[in-house]
């Protein structure tokens, strides 16, 4: 046990009151069957309370927190609409208020903020949020389902004046591009921002293209991989393991949140990309791996989108089986637990996969390598950097700015 990584999954109910009706593709029921498979597999038990925690409860992100990020005039709005009846679309339609919006988005806010005090106070210790990842929440409105950003908040919070680090890697693989975290931080020189995300030309919300690079102090710091509808693990892992790490190793950030959104999965009801678990499992255990190389093991993992309810579960269960760093639950082939097969039937109304690994075979991909070589060969031209075998050349001057 002395070789695992300490790691703090959150799961407050507050969470699943983030609800906008039964017809909404968006549910945090799934992250919910996440944390529960991790229960159900022993996951908790087989570790110790300073290895593997279950937190509870965490406290509510309040308006001065949440004015880190958002602006006051829409938090008003989101503050008088949540405690109307009637449900009014929060941005162009996607996101409308329900009774209760505003606590139940800060509860999910809060989880950040809780993670992030966590990483900040117990060092080494990596955080699963679920529930988390609401990317494309901006300053001054809702957007894709997200009413506050969480990852903006946490960046903000590590960030000066208000934190201690100079610099943060956000890493997103959601199928949509994360607007709100990349507008956000697009002048600062403290975040490096890499996102992978099916082309904005073809899904919301339509932006994320590799001429998108940052501009001031973040100029080359804003790095965006859009693939085409229908690339798999073929187009993604060899580019994210060409990529990553490479940029991180130079920008050597300081806390790194990855937003392990699980829409870019095979079959999943919104987007057009076939990733399948295993390109999952190599995302999380390569970013544990430099979390510990280059930032301390500062790391967080959020949840994000994903509409296909045994994706979710069984990635966002499995990224914290990885984050512990040593082997057990989570096996490819191992069979889940009966009896949480039982409560997502329950839950979903139809039957749960029975290994952590079964998904749907994928379609053909029109991706070939020549693709990949253009796309890496346009963002080195646009980021100033030389692509080599063995990834970017560093840059003549440390990047990181401010």
């Amino acid at each position: 046990m002395s070789d695992e990584c300490p790691v703090e999954v959150l799961w407050d109910p507050a969470y699943e009151r983030y609800d906008f009706g039964p017809t909404h593709p968006f549910t945090q029921r799934s992250r919910r069957l996440a944390v529960r498979l991790l229960e159900a597999s022993g996951f908790f038990e087989a570790g110790t309370p300073a290895t593997r925690r279950r937190v509870d409860r965490t406290a509510p992100a309040d308006r001065t927190e949440l004015l880190r990020f958002h602006r006051p005039e829409y938090l008003d709005l989101v503050e008088r609409e949540s405690r109307s009846r009637v449900h009014r679309p929060l941005d162009s339609g996607d996101t409308p208020s329900f009774p209760g919006c505003w606590e139940a988005a800060a509860a999910v806010a809060g989880g950040g903020l809780a993670a992030w005090r966590t990483i900040s106070e117990r060092p080494g210790t990596h955080v699963l949020h679920a529930a988390g990842g609401l990317h494309h929440a901006h300053p001054g409105r809702a957007s894709g389902f997200c009413i506050f950003n969480d990852p903006a908040l946490v960046i903000r919070s590590a960030l000066p004046p208000l934190g201690p680090l100079r610099r943060v890697a956000y890493l997103d693989v959601d199928v949509h591009h994360g607007d709100g975290v990349m507008y956000g931080f697009y002048d600062r020189g403290s975040l490096l921002d890499i996102d992978f995300h099916q082309d904005g030309r073809t899904i919301f919300p339509g932006t994320g293209s590799v001429a998108e690079t940052g501009s001031g102090d973040g100029a080359g710091l804003k790095v965006n991989v859009p693939l085409p509808p229908s690339a798999g693990n073929e187009a993604l892992l060899p580019l994210f393991e060409r990529i990553v790490p490479t940029l991180l190793r130079s920008y050597r950030p300081e806390l790194i949140v990855l937003q392990c959104g699980v829409d870019g999965h095979v079959d999943d009801r919104l987007g057009q990309l076939q990733y399948t678990p295993e390109a999952y499992r190599r995302v999380v255990a390569l970013v544990h791996a430099l979390a510990h190389e280059v930032a301390s093991g500062r790391l967080l993992v959020t949840g994000g989108g994903g509409y296909t309810a045994e994706n979710v579960s069984r990635v966002l269960a499995r990224a914290g089986t990885l984050l512990v760093g040593a082997p057990g639950t989570g096996e490819a082939d191992a069979p889940l637990p009966a009896g949480w097969r039982e409560e997502f039937r329950s839950a979903v109304g139809y039957e749960a996969p029975r290994t952590w690994e079964e998904h749907p075979e994928p379609d053909r991909s029109t991706w070939t390598p020549d693709r990949a070589d253009r796309l890496l060969a346009e963002l080195g031209e646009r980021l100033g950097v030389r692509w080599g075998a063995r990834g970017v050349s560093p840059p003549a001057e440390p990047p990181g700015r401010g």
